[in-house]
């Protein structure tokens, strides 16, 4: 099939324009999880992460347009160090707020986010975005796969041996080496692309 993506310009461009709803929506849709899975690694409430999750896209909002997108640093990157930032202010700010939250600053999760460098957030930045692309590329390529092609490939990824998938669902190993292939090439085609348009 044909990539619709392969003439349009990327997500981040699109959205630097901020005049187009859907692109941002876009945007939002393929950003939010990958903000609050970060914030959430940092030992952040539910409740805190939600709220957080809505101020770094409201900060990336406001920055895009000014942005000069070079490939010195990564939009992911990007993307750590304004989440890293709103989190520690937000830390600050309750710790002004409230004389109670003064013992917590003292706490090992604050202190750890405290002491946050940025080789940290670089590796954890990029163990949460491999997972993120991973997901998003599953859940887009997922349509085109019907049968038995995607039960295939996850009990693969289990660590299933095509004999062991074959019996379990009943399939001859021929044709389940024939699905995993189909998934997995599809499933690195589309990788390659979001990482292409997303970062």
């Amino acid at each position: 099939m044909d990539d619709p993506y392969k003439t349009r310009k990327t997500l981040i461009q699109r959205v630097q324009q901020q005049c187009d709803e859907e692109s941002w929506g876009e945007f939002y849709k393929t950003y939010n999880r990958f903000i609050y899975a970060l914030i959430r690694r940092m030992n952040i409430s539910e409740h805190d992460a939600d709220d957080l999750s809505q101020e770094v896209l409201l900060k990336l909002w406001n920055k895009l347009p000014s942005i000069e997108l070079n490939k010195k640093m990564r939009f992911r990157n990007m993307i750590a160090t304004i989440t890293k930032n709103c989190v520690i202010d937000m830390i600050r700010k309750k710790e002004r707020e409230d004389v109670r939250l003064k013992k917590a600053a003292e706490d090992e999760n604050t202190a750890y986010l405290k002491s946050i460098r940025l080789p940290e957030i670089d590796e954890l930045t990029e163990t949460q975005w491999k997972i993120h692309i991973s997901n998003l590329a599953m859940q887009n390529i997922a349509p085109f796969f019907s049968g038995h092609a995607l039960e295939v490939f996850q009990l693969s990824l289990q660590g299933h041996t095509i004999k062991e998938i074959a019996t379990k669902l009943d399939l001859k190993e021929r044709s389940v080496s024939r699905l995993k292939t189909r998934v997995k090439t599809r499933l690195t085609q589309e990788i390659a692309r979001l990482r292409t348009e997303l970062e």
